[in-house]
């Protein structure tokens, strides 16, 4: 199963035109080394959020890594994605507060937030049903 990781929308500037996600940078603009100890995967799935509070979740964007080499034309480290969803969609009803809405990028481990990525996955980024 692939993992899902969230970034914050403010993080994600042009990800979607340069059909890439890029990992997080500190406060003197290098590249965070926090996040290479939890690398993104081929075919794990990344999705762009936003938060307005702690238990207020907007899904904008939903891409799937196609590569887990770096892409070169780009300088930061960023992989391929293949941007597969795009809107808002509100996640409601979830059991827990949003501790890391704050996070540049974290591993969404919610099973609720999850399903409701999954079904907005195009058909050929599903499961057979008999799974």
């Amino acid at each position: 199963m692939a993992t899902f990781f969230g970034i914050e929308e403010r993080n994600a500037q042009g990800f979607i035109d340069r059909h890439t996600v890029c990992l997080p940078h500190s406060a003197d603009g290098k590249t965070d080394l926090r996040y290479i100890v939890s690398p993104f995967r081929k075919e794990d799935i990344v999705f762009i959020k936003h938060c307005t509070s702690p238990s207020d979740l907007h899904i904008r964007a939903i891409g799937v890594v196609q590569s887990e080499y770096p892409s070169e034309r780009i300088p930061d480290v960023c992989l391929p994605v293949d941007w597969v969803w795009q809107g808002e969609k509100v996640v409601e009803s979830f059991d827990e507060r949003m501790p890391l809405c704050g996070e540049a990028l974290y591993e969404e481990h919610n099973i609720v937030v999850q399903r409701e990525i999954i079904d907005l996955l195009p058909e050929r980024y599903r499961l057979p049903q008999e799974w």
